[in-house]
């Protein structure tokens, strides 16, 4: 009897043992990440038949379980990717938006400033003031160029930024791969043994949570083994094998780096649309959607002012009697083949024909099977119809023109038509004499004439031929028209929007006179006005002196105000406050959503840590109720040992 009970005092004892080691063991590791607490599971030994009844024989400590609830567990690491996904973002588009909401900072200010510069001109042309007024002009189109260029500065930074954090996570990404693999190993060779090793299960599962917050993964349990997934399905770990990513060039851009992994020898390129999730995901999502649009919108306004600029300043007439140049230098379409392409084939090029058309994404030009496919990579919109079997094809204000070189079927080129506007913009002259403020013609009527009529100083467009002027041209009212029109010229009439057209002109063909109406006269317009009387004349000549002219000027500083970009709906401060507008509206929707993510991971982690984490006061009365146990255990023993003892004593 007293061995029976010295046995069940000593399963109970150990039993105690067990409970205030696992209960330490919780205490020891309460602060420790992804730590579960762990609890023991006992149940009582089998009894042994004592005639009619069963004699229990104590207890027995089946398993240590930890309590991990997998459901949750899963809810945590999706929380952790999403989180980390939006704070990425975030942390990232706010620097831009830090940037373009200064309004100190921004091209705003220094776009106002240029064309007041512009329109100071055109009030003050002459003497000391009109040259101080042109100084004024090329100093303010350098302060526009330093300031767009400091953007442009900050984005470049910015990407470089990207670039590293990229490096950085994929880095992390295979050491964490790594020791799952390693984990895998180990925990499946343990559990070979007998028993579960918590530990080593609650190290994974943290390791897990971790690569949660780079990349969105998922996990398959194989045995003892977890299989690791990412993306649209690529592995990171299958069983005790571990897939390193590697970071790579894009195959069009090789300053724009991609992650790709192995298979069979060769590495493939993640695509960015499938990293949805983690740091990683966040890292890919705002240079994609925020970073290059960034670059864009600047370059499309870039390119939109200094080609509307320099198509009016080419109207002009400098101080030398010379047509005006180029007053900004324009940025081109970068175009880049794919690394893939065959190695006959050439590059592609690309131009812009129209700034208003242009938007603010990049393109991909592929050749499939003899015809070529554009693509807009902002949306997936293409070419209507989508294939064309010949370039040049005009696509959302840019030309895109064939390679010099035949493609082969499947190769691909990537066309960004803006991305270059801010890096190429300058200011393209240094002379004042060469600022084209004058119009390179003249106007006048004889004071002989007897009429009341009076023509304005003329204004030319882009399709002005000056030889048409020289000598000067003299035209004759009479019978309630002109005549003497160049032989040749294109002459139109415009009243009230209507325009009738009068060219090539026949000599002696008589042009019908309406008061005000517009006459186009090779590209020359003027207008008429009041009763001329029969034989007047009016003369059209080439401008001999530009000084003292502003009438390009005027037509210059209007620009500011004109709705040229965006589909010819805004102007270039409009367009520029759009991109504000974009960056500022997309930073406080992942304001929003990074606190509204946060607070779901800390409602995650707390119901996690509800169920599987370590209440020390819960522990503490634990610790109490197993050394009880063991003291009760102890006793019972001591009476068991008593009660040998007296058996003993008997037989003597």
């Amino acid at each position: 009897m007293g061995t029976n009970v010295l046995g069940i005092g000593q399963s109970a004892l150990l039993a105690a043992q067990v409970g205030i080691a696992t209960t330490g063991h919780n205490i020891a590791n309460a602060a420790t990440p992804g730590y579960n607490r762990q609890v023991i599971v006992q149940s009582a030994a089998e009894p042994q038949g004592n005639g009619g009844s069963f004699l229990g024989q104590g207890v027995k400590v089946d398993q240590i379980r930890r309590v991990y609830n997998a459901f949750i567990g899963q809810q945590v690491n999706s929380t952790q990717s999403s989180q980390n996904y939006a704070d990425a973002y975030f942390s990232q588009i706010k620097q831009i938006n830090n940037l373009v909401a200064d309004p100190q900072a921004g091209a705003s200010p220094a776009i106002q400033e240029f064309f007041n510069s512009v329109q100071n001109l055109a009030t003050t042309p002459n003497g000391t003031a009109g040259a101080a007024a042109r100084q004024s002009v090329l100093s303010s189109g350098s302060a526009l160029t330093a300031r767009l260029q400091s953007l442009q500065n900050r984005i470049d930074q910015l990407r470089d930024g990207v670039n590293g954090q990229i490096q950085d996570s994929v880095g992390t990404i295979n050491s964490y791969t790594g020791q799952l693999a390693e984990l895998n190993e180990t925990i499946e060779r343990t559990q070979s043994v007998g028993g579960a090793p918590n530990d080593l299960l609650d190290h994974r599962d943290n390791i897990i949570t971790e690569l949660s917050k780079l990349v969105n993964v998922s996990v398959v349990p194989q045995g003892g083994k977890v299989n690791i997934f990412m993306g649209t399905g690529q592995p990171l770990v299958l069983g005790s094998k571990a897939s390193s990513l590697q970071v790579t060039s894009s195959l069009t851009d090789p300053s724009r780096l991609e992650v790709a992994y192995e298979t069979n020898g060769t590495l493939v390129q993640i695509s960015e649309n499938s990293l949805t999730g983690g740091r990683l995901g966040g890292l890919f999502s705002f240079r994609a959607n925020s970073l290059d649009v960034s670059e864009n919108s600047l370059g499309r306004v870039a390119i939109g002012l200094a080609t509307t600029f320099n198509d009016q300043h080419k109207l002009g007439q400098d101080l030398n009697g010379a047509l005006g140049g180029d007053f900004f230098k324009v940025g081109v379409p970068i175009s880049q083949p794919s690394a893939t392409n065959n190695g006959a084939t050439g590059n592609m090029s690309a131009n812009i024909v129209d700034v208003g058309a242009l938007t603010t994404s990049d393109y991909r030009v592929q050749y499939l099977a003899g015809n070529y496919q554009i693509t807009r990579l902002s949306d997936g919109a293409s070419t209507t119809p989508p294939l064309s079997p010949t370039l040049p094809v005009i696509f959302d204000g840019v030309s895109f023109n064939a390679p010099a070189v035949a493609p082969t079927n499947g190769d691909e080129f990537l066309i960004r038509p803006t991305a270059a506007g801010v890096r190429s913009f300058g200011v393209a002259i240094n002379d004042t004499s060469k600022l084209a403020a004058a119009a390179p013609i003249a106007t006048n009527f004889p004071s002989t004439n007897t009429g009341t009529g009076k023509i304005s100083p003329g204004v030319i467009d882009s399709t002005f031929s000056a030889g048409s002027f020289v000598p000067p041209v003299s035209l004759t009212f009479s019978a309630n028209a002109f005549t003497g029109f160049p032989v040749g010229s294109s002459v139109s009439v415009t009243v009230n929007g209507a325009t009738t057209q009068y060219g090539p002109y026949v000599a002696g063909t008589p042009v019908p006179y309406t008061s005000g109406a517009t006459v186009n006269v090779s590209g020359a317009s003027f207008n008429v006005t009041g009763a001329p009387a029969t034989g007047d004349v009016f003369t059209i000549s080439p401008n001999s002196n530009g000084s003292g002219d502003n009438r390009n000027a005027l037509l210059l500083g209007k620009l500011q105000t004109q709705n040229t970009l965006v589909g010819k709906t805004t102007s270039f401060q409009g367009a520029y406050a759009q991109f504000v507008s974009f960056v500022g509206n997309k930073t406080h929707e992942l304001e929003v959503t990074n606190l509204s993510e946060t607070k779901l991971l800390e409602q995650a982690v707390q119901a996690q840590q509800a169920d599987s984490g370590v209440n020390l006061d819960e522990e503490a009365a634990n610790l109490l109720r197993y050394q009880q146990a063991y003291q009760a255990a102890g006793k019972l023993m001591q009476i068991a040992s008593q009660l040998f003892d007296a058996l003993l004593a008997l037989g003597r």
